[in-house]
């Protein structure tokens, strides 16, 4: 489904949502002060996942693909589209965080609590 997507042969939807999906999860966790390692994880571990998920299938070349290869296959997966993906949420979310406080100085919410 990738592959199509992103050569603009076969563009599948549901690739479009699940990127959305990523960042959205690591912009709402940094949005709630968490930092750039947490977000960058969440978002590497289904790229992950997904990378490894070639575990056991057969290829042409290359026979039936072994534990070594799923993880390796993963761990570039995670790292080519995940860390992107992470750090774009961590901005996205820094960003919002910092509106997020803007208004909360503004609304006074911030010297309220400070007197309690």
């Amino acid at each position: 489904m990738a592959v199509g997507t992103w050569t603009g042969a076969n563009p599948e939807p549901l690739v479009f949502v699940g990127v959305a999906t990523i960042v959205a999860v690591a912009t709402l966790f940094t949005v709630f002060n968490s930092g750039l390692i947490p977000a960058t994880l969440l978002a590497m571990a289904p790229t992950f996942g997904i990378g490894f998920a070639r575990y056991g299938l057969s290829t042409e070349y290359y026979g039936t693909v072994g534990i070594p290869d799923a993880t390796a296959i993963g761990l570039m997966t995670a790292v080519v589209v995940g860390l992107p993906l992470g750090v774009t949420g961590f901005l996205i979310g820094t960003v919002l965080r910092r509106i997020r406080g803007h208004f909360e100085d503004q609304s006074g919410a911030g010297e309220a609590s400070m007197q309690a």
